[in-house]
């Protein structure tokens, strides 16, 4: 018995595989730019958010000392100077100046002139990240409780109770990202 060896003729694809291939390679690459382009937009999102939380807490931080400040008076803070308070006399912003009416809008050097730094806030050994040290100040807001003519339910406490408008203003790692904070705070004085 003989056996023949069967050939197939051979085909010509002319260039089919090869255009299949490049298309597929291509869909390939714009899939891979693409997933690259968007893990770049979300660092830039996630970098962006990390600064104004760095900025909030380093705020944050400091609106919490401009309380521990007022719980720390003897007394009842003074509100009677004129021109920037001295934290050491326990004195603070009066509540209708004009210094104070435009202080969203201020830069960083208008509250490393008017604001409080607080030793408590810088500690080498702890980085929350923020660019600038936050700076804290504090507004008497007046008092009820002081005259026989008021007729608000604080007037039948037995000891003045004074309200302070607090304000803080940090910036982040950069400083793209400024915050400023505000909180009320009331303290009752003997």
């Amino acid at each position: 018995m003989i056996l023949r060896k069967f050939r197939k003729p051979l085909i010509k694809h002319q260039g089919a595989a090869l255009v299949t291939a490049l298309v597929f390679m291509g869909i390939l690459t714009m899939l891979g730019v693409s997933s690259m382009r968007d893990s770049t937009v979300d660092l830039k999102i996630h970098n962006s958010m990390n600064n104004r939380l760095n900025a909030f807490q380093c705020a944050e931080a400091a609106l919490r000392q401009g309380e521990r400040f007022i719980l720390r008076s003897p007394e009842q803070l003074d509100d009677t100077q004129t021109g920037i308070p001295d934290p050491a006399t326990f004195s603070v912003w009066v509540s209708d100046t004009d210094e104070l009416d435009n202080m969203v809008n201020e830069l960083d050097a208008w509250w490393i002139l008017n604001g409080v730094l607080d030793a408590a806030l810088t500690n080498a050994n702890v980085q929350i990240g923020c660019a600038v040290p936050a700076r804290y100040l504090v507004q008497s807001m007046g008092g009820a409780g002081n005259s026989s003519d008021d007729l608000s339910f604080k007037a039948e406490a037995k000891s003045q109770v004074n309200g302070y408008r607090i304000s803080s203003r940090s910036e982040g790692v950069s400083s793209s990202a400024a915050i400023i904070l505000q909180s009320t705070f009331t303290r009752q004085f003997n």
